[in-house]
């Protein structure tokens, strides 16, 4: 998470959405910055609202004096993306035991094994609907990017930044693979990122939702 409410932002890093390279890029004109711990880095909607926009708002930040905005991206490329993570040397080193190394498992098993509920047991943090939504249900970011429309999002950010910051391409796994799946492996990926694929439908047209803060998702996010 980097806010810049002197600039009239704050990013919510999502996962596997650029988070490094808009750390780097971001990070020394922030007032505040997470990093390094998960949790932390990749602070959500529900944590925003409950602890970091009280600390913003002692420093004399009111809510609508900033937009939050964040990145989302295709679900089944956000799934590999972790995949291939997962299958990085140097998780199997640091987790001991190698439970969630996945370089043994191809990913039509890891993904069947997300969408069965077992993510924690893979090493997959939640998924990109939810971290965008309050507890209420209702979207508390107010404008989504599409991960992929680098020239929307960095446009928006230089804009705001008032300068050309350029953004790194950081942590790209340097092995990729292209995505085979089965018919009925397709189907119960699409039935289970519906709600993502509703958020997408409103960015994929111009690259960006702006206005999202309030609005809810007509498929329930389990």
């Amino acid at each position: 998470m980097l806010a810049l409410p002197a600039h009239g932002f704050v990013v919510l890093s999502a996962p596997k959405c650029a988070s490094t390279a808009l750390e780097e890029a971001l990070g020394d004109r922030a007032e505040m910055v997470m990093r390094h711990h998960p949790r932390l880095k990749h602070v959500n909607v529900r944590a925003f609202h409950r602890y970091v926009a009280p600390l913003l708002g002692i420093a004399g930040y009111e809510r609508d004096d900033y937009e939050v905005v964040s990145l989302l991206r295709d679900p089944v490329d956000w799934l590999h993306s972790w995949w291939r993570y997962r299958q990085s040397p140097h998780v199997r080193q640091a987790e001991g035991d190698g439970s969630r190394w996945t370089g043994s498992m191809e990913f039509a098993e890891f993904a069947a094994a997300y969408v069965a509920g077992r993510g924690a047991e893979i090493g997959v943090l939640g998924r990109p609907a939810r971290f965008v939504l309050k507890q209420d249900g209702s979207i508390g970011v107010d404008r989504l990017f599409a991960y992929e429309r680098t020239d929307v999002w960095q446009g928006w950010l230089r804009e705001r930044l008032g300068e050309d910051v350029e953004f790194p391409v950081s942590n790209r796994s340097p092995v990729r693979t292209e995505i085979e799946l089965d018919d009925d492996l397709r189907a119960r990926l699409a039935a289970y990122f519906a709600p993502e694929e509703e958020l997408r439908a409103r960015v994929t047209a111009t690259g960006e939702w702006a206005g999202a803060r309030g609005s809810r998702l007509t498929h329930p996010v389990d």
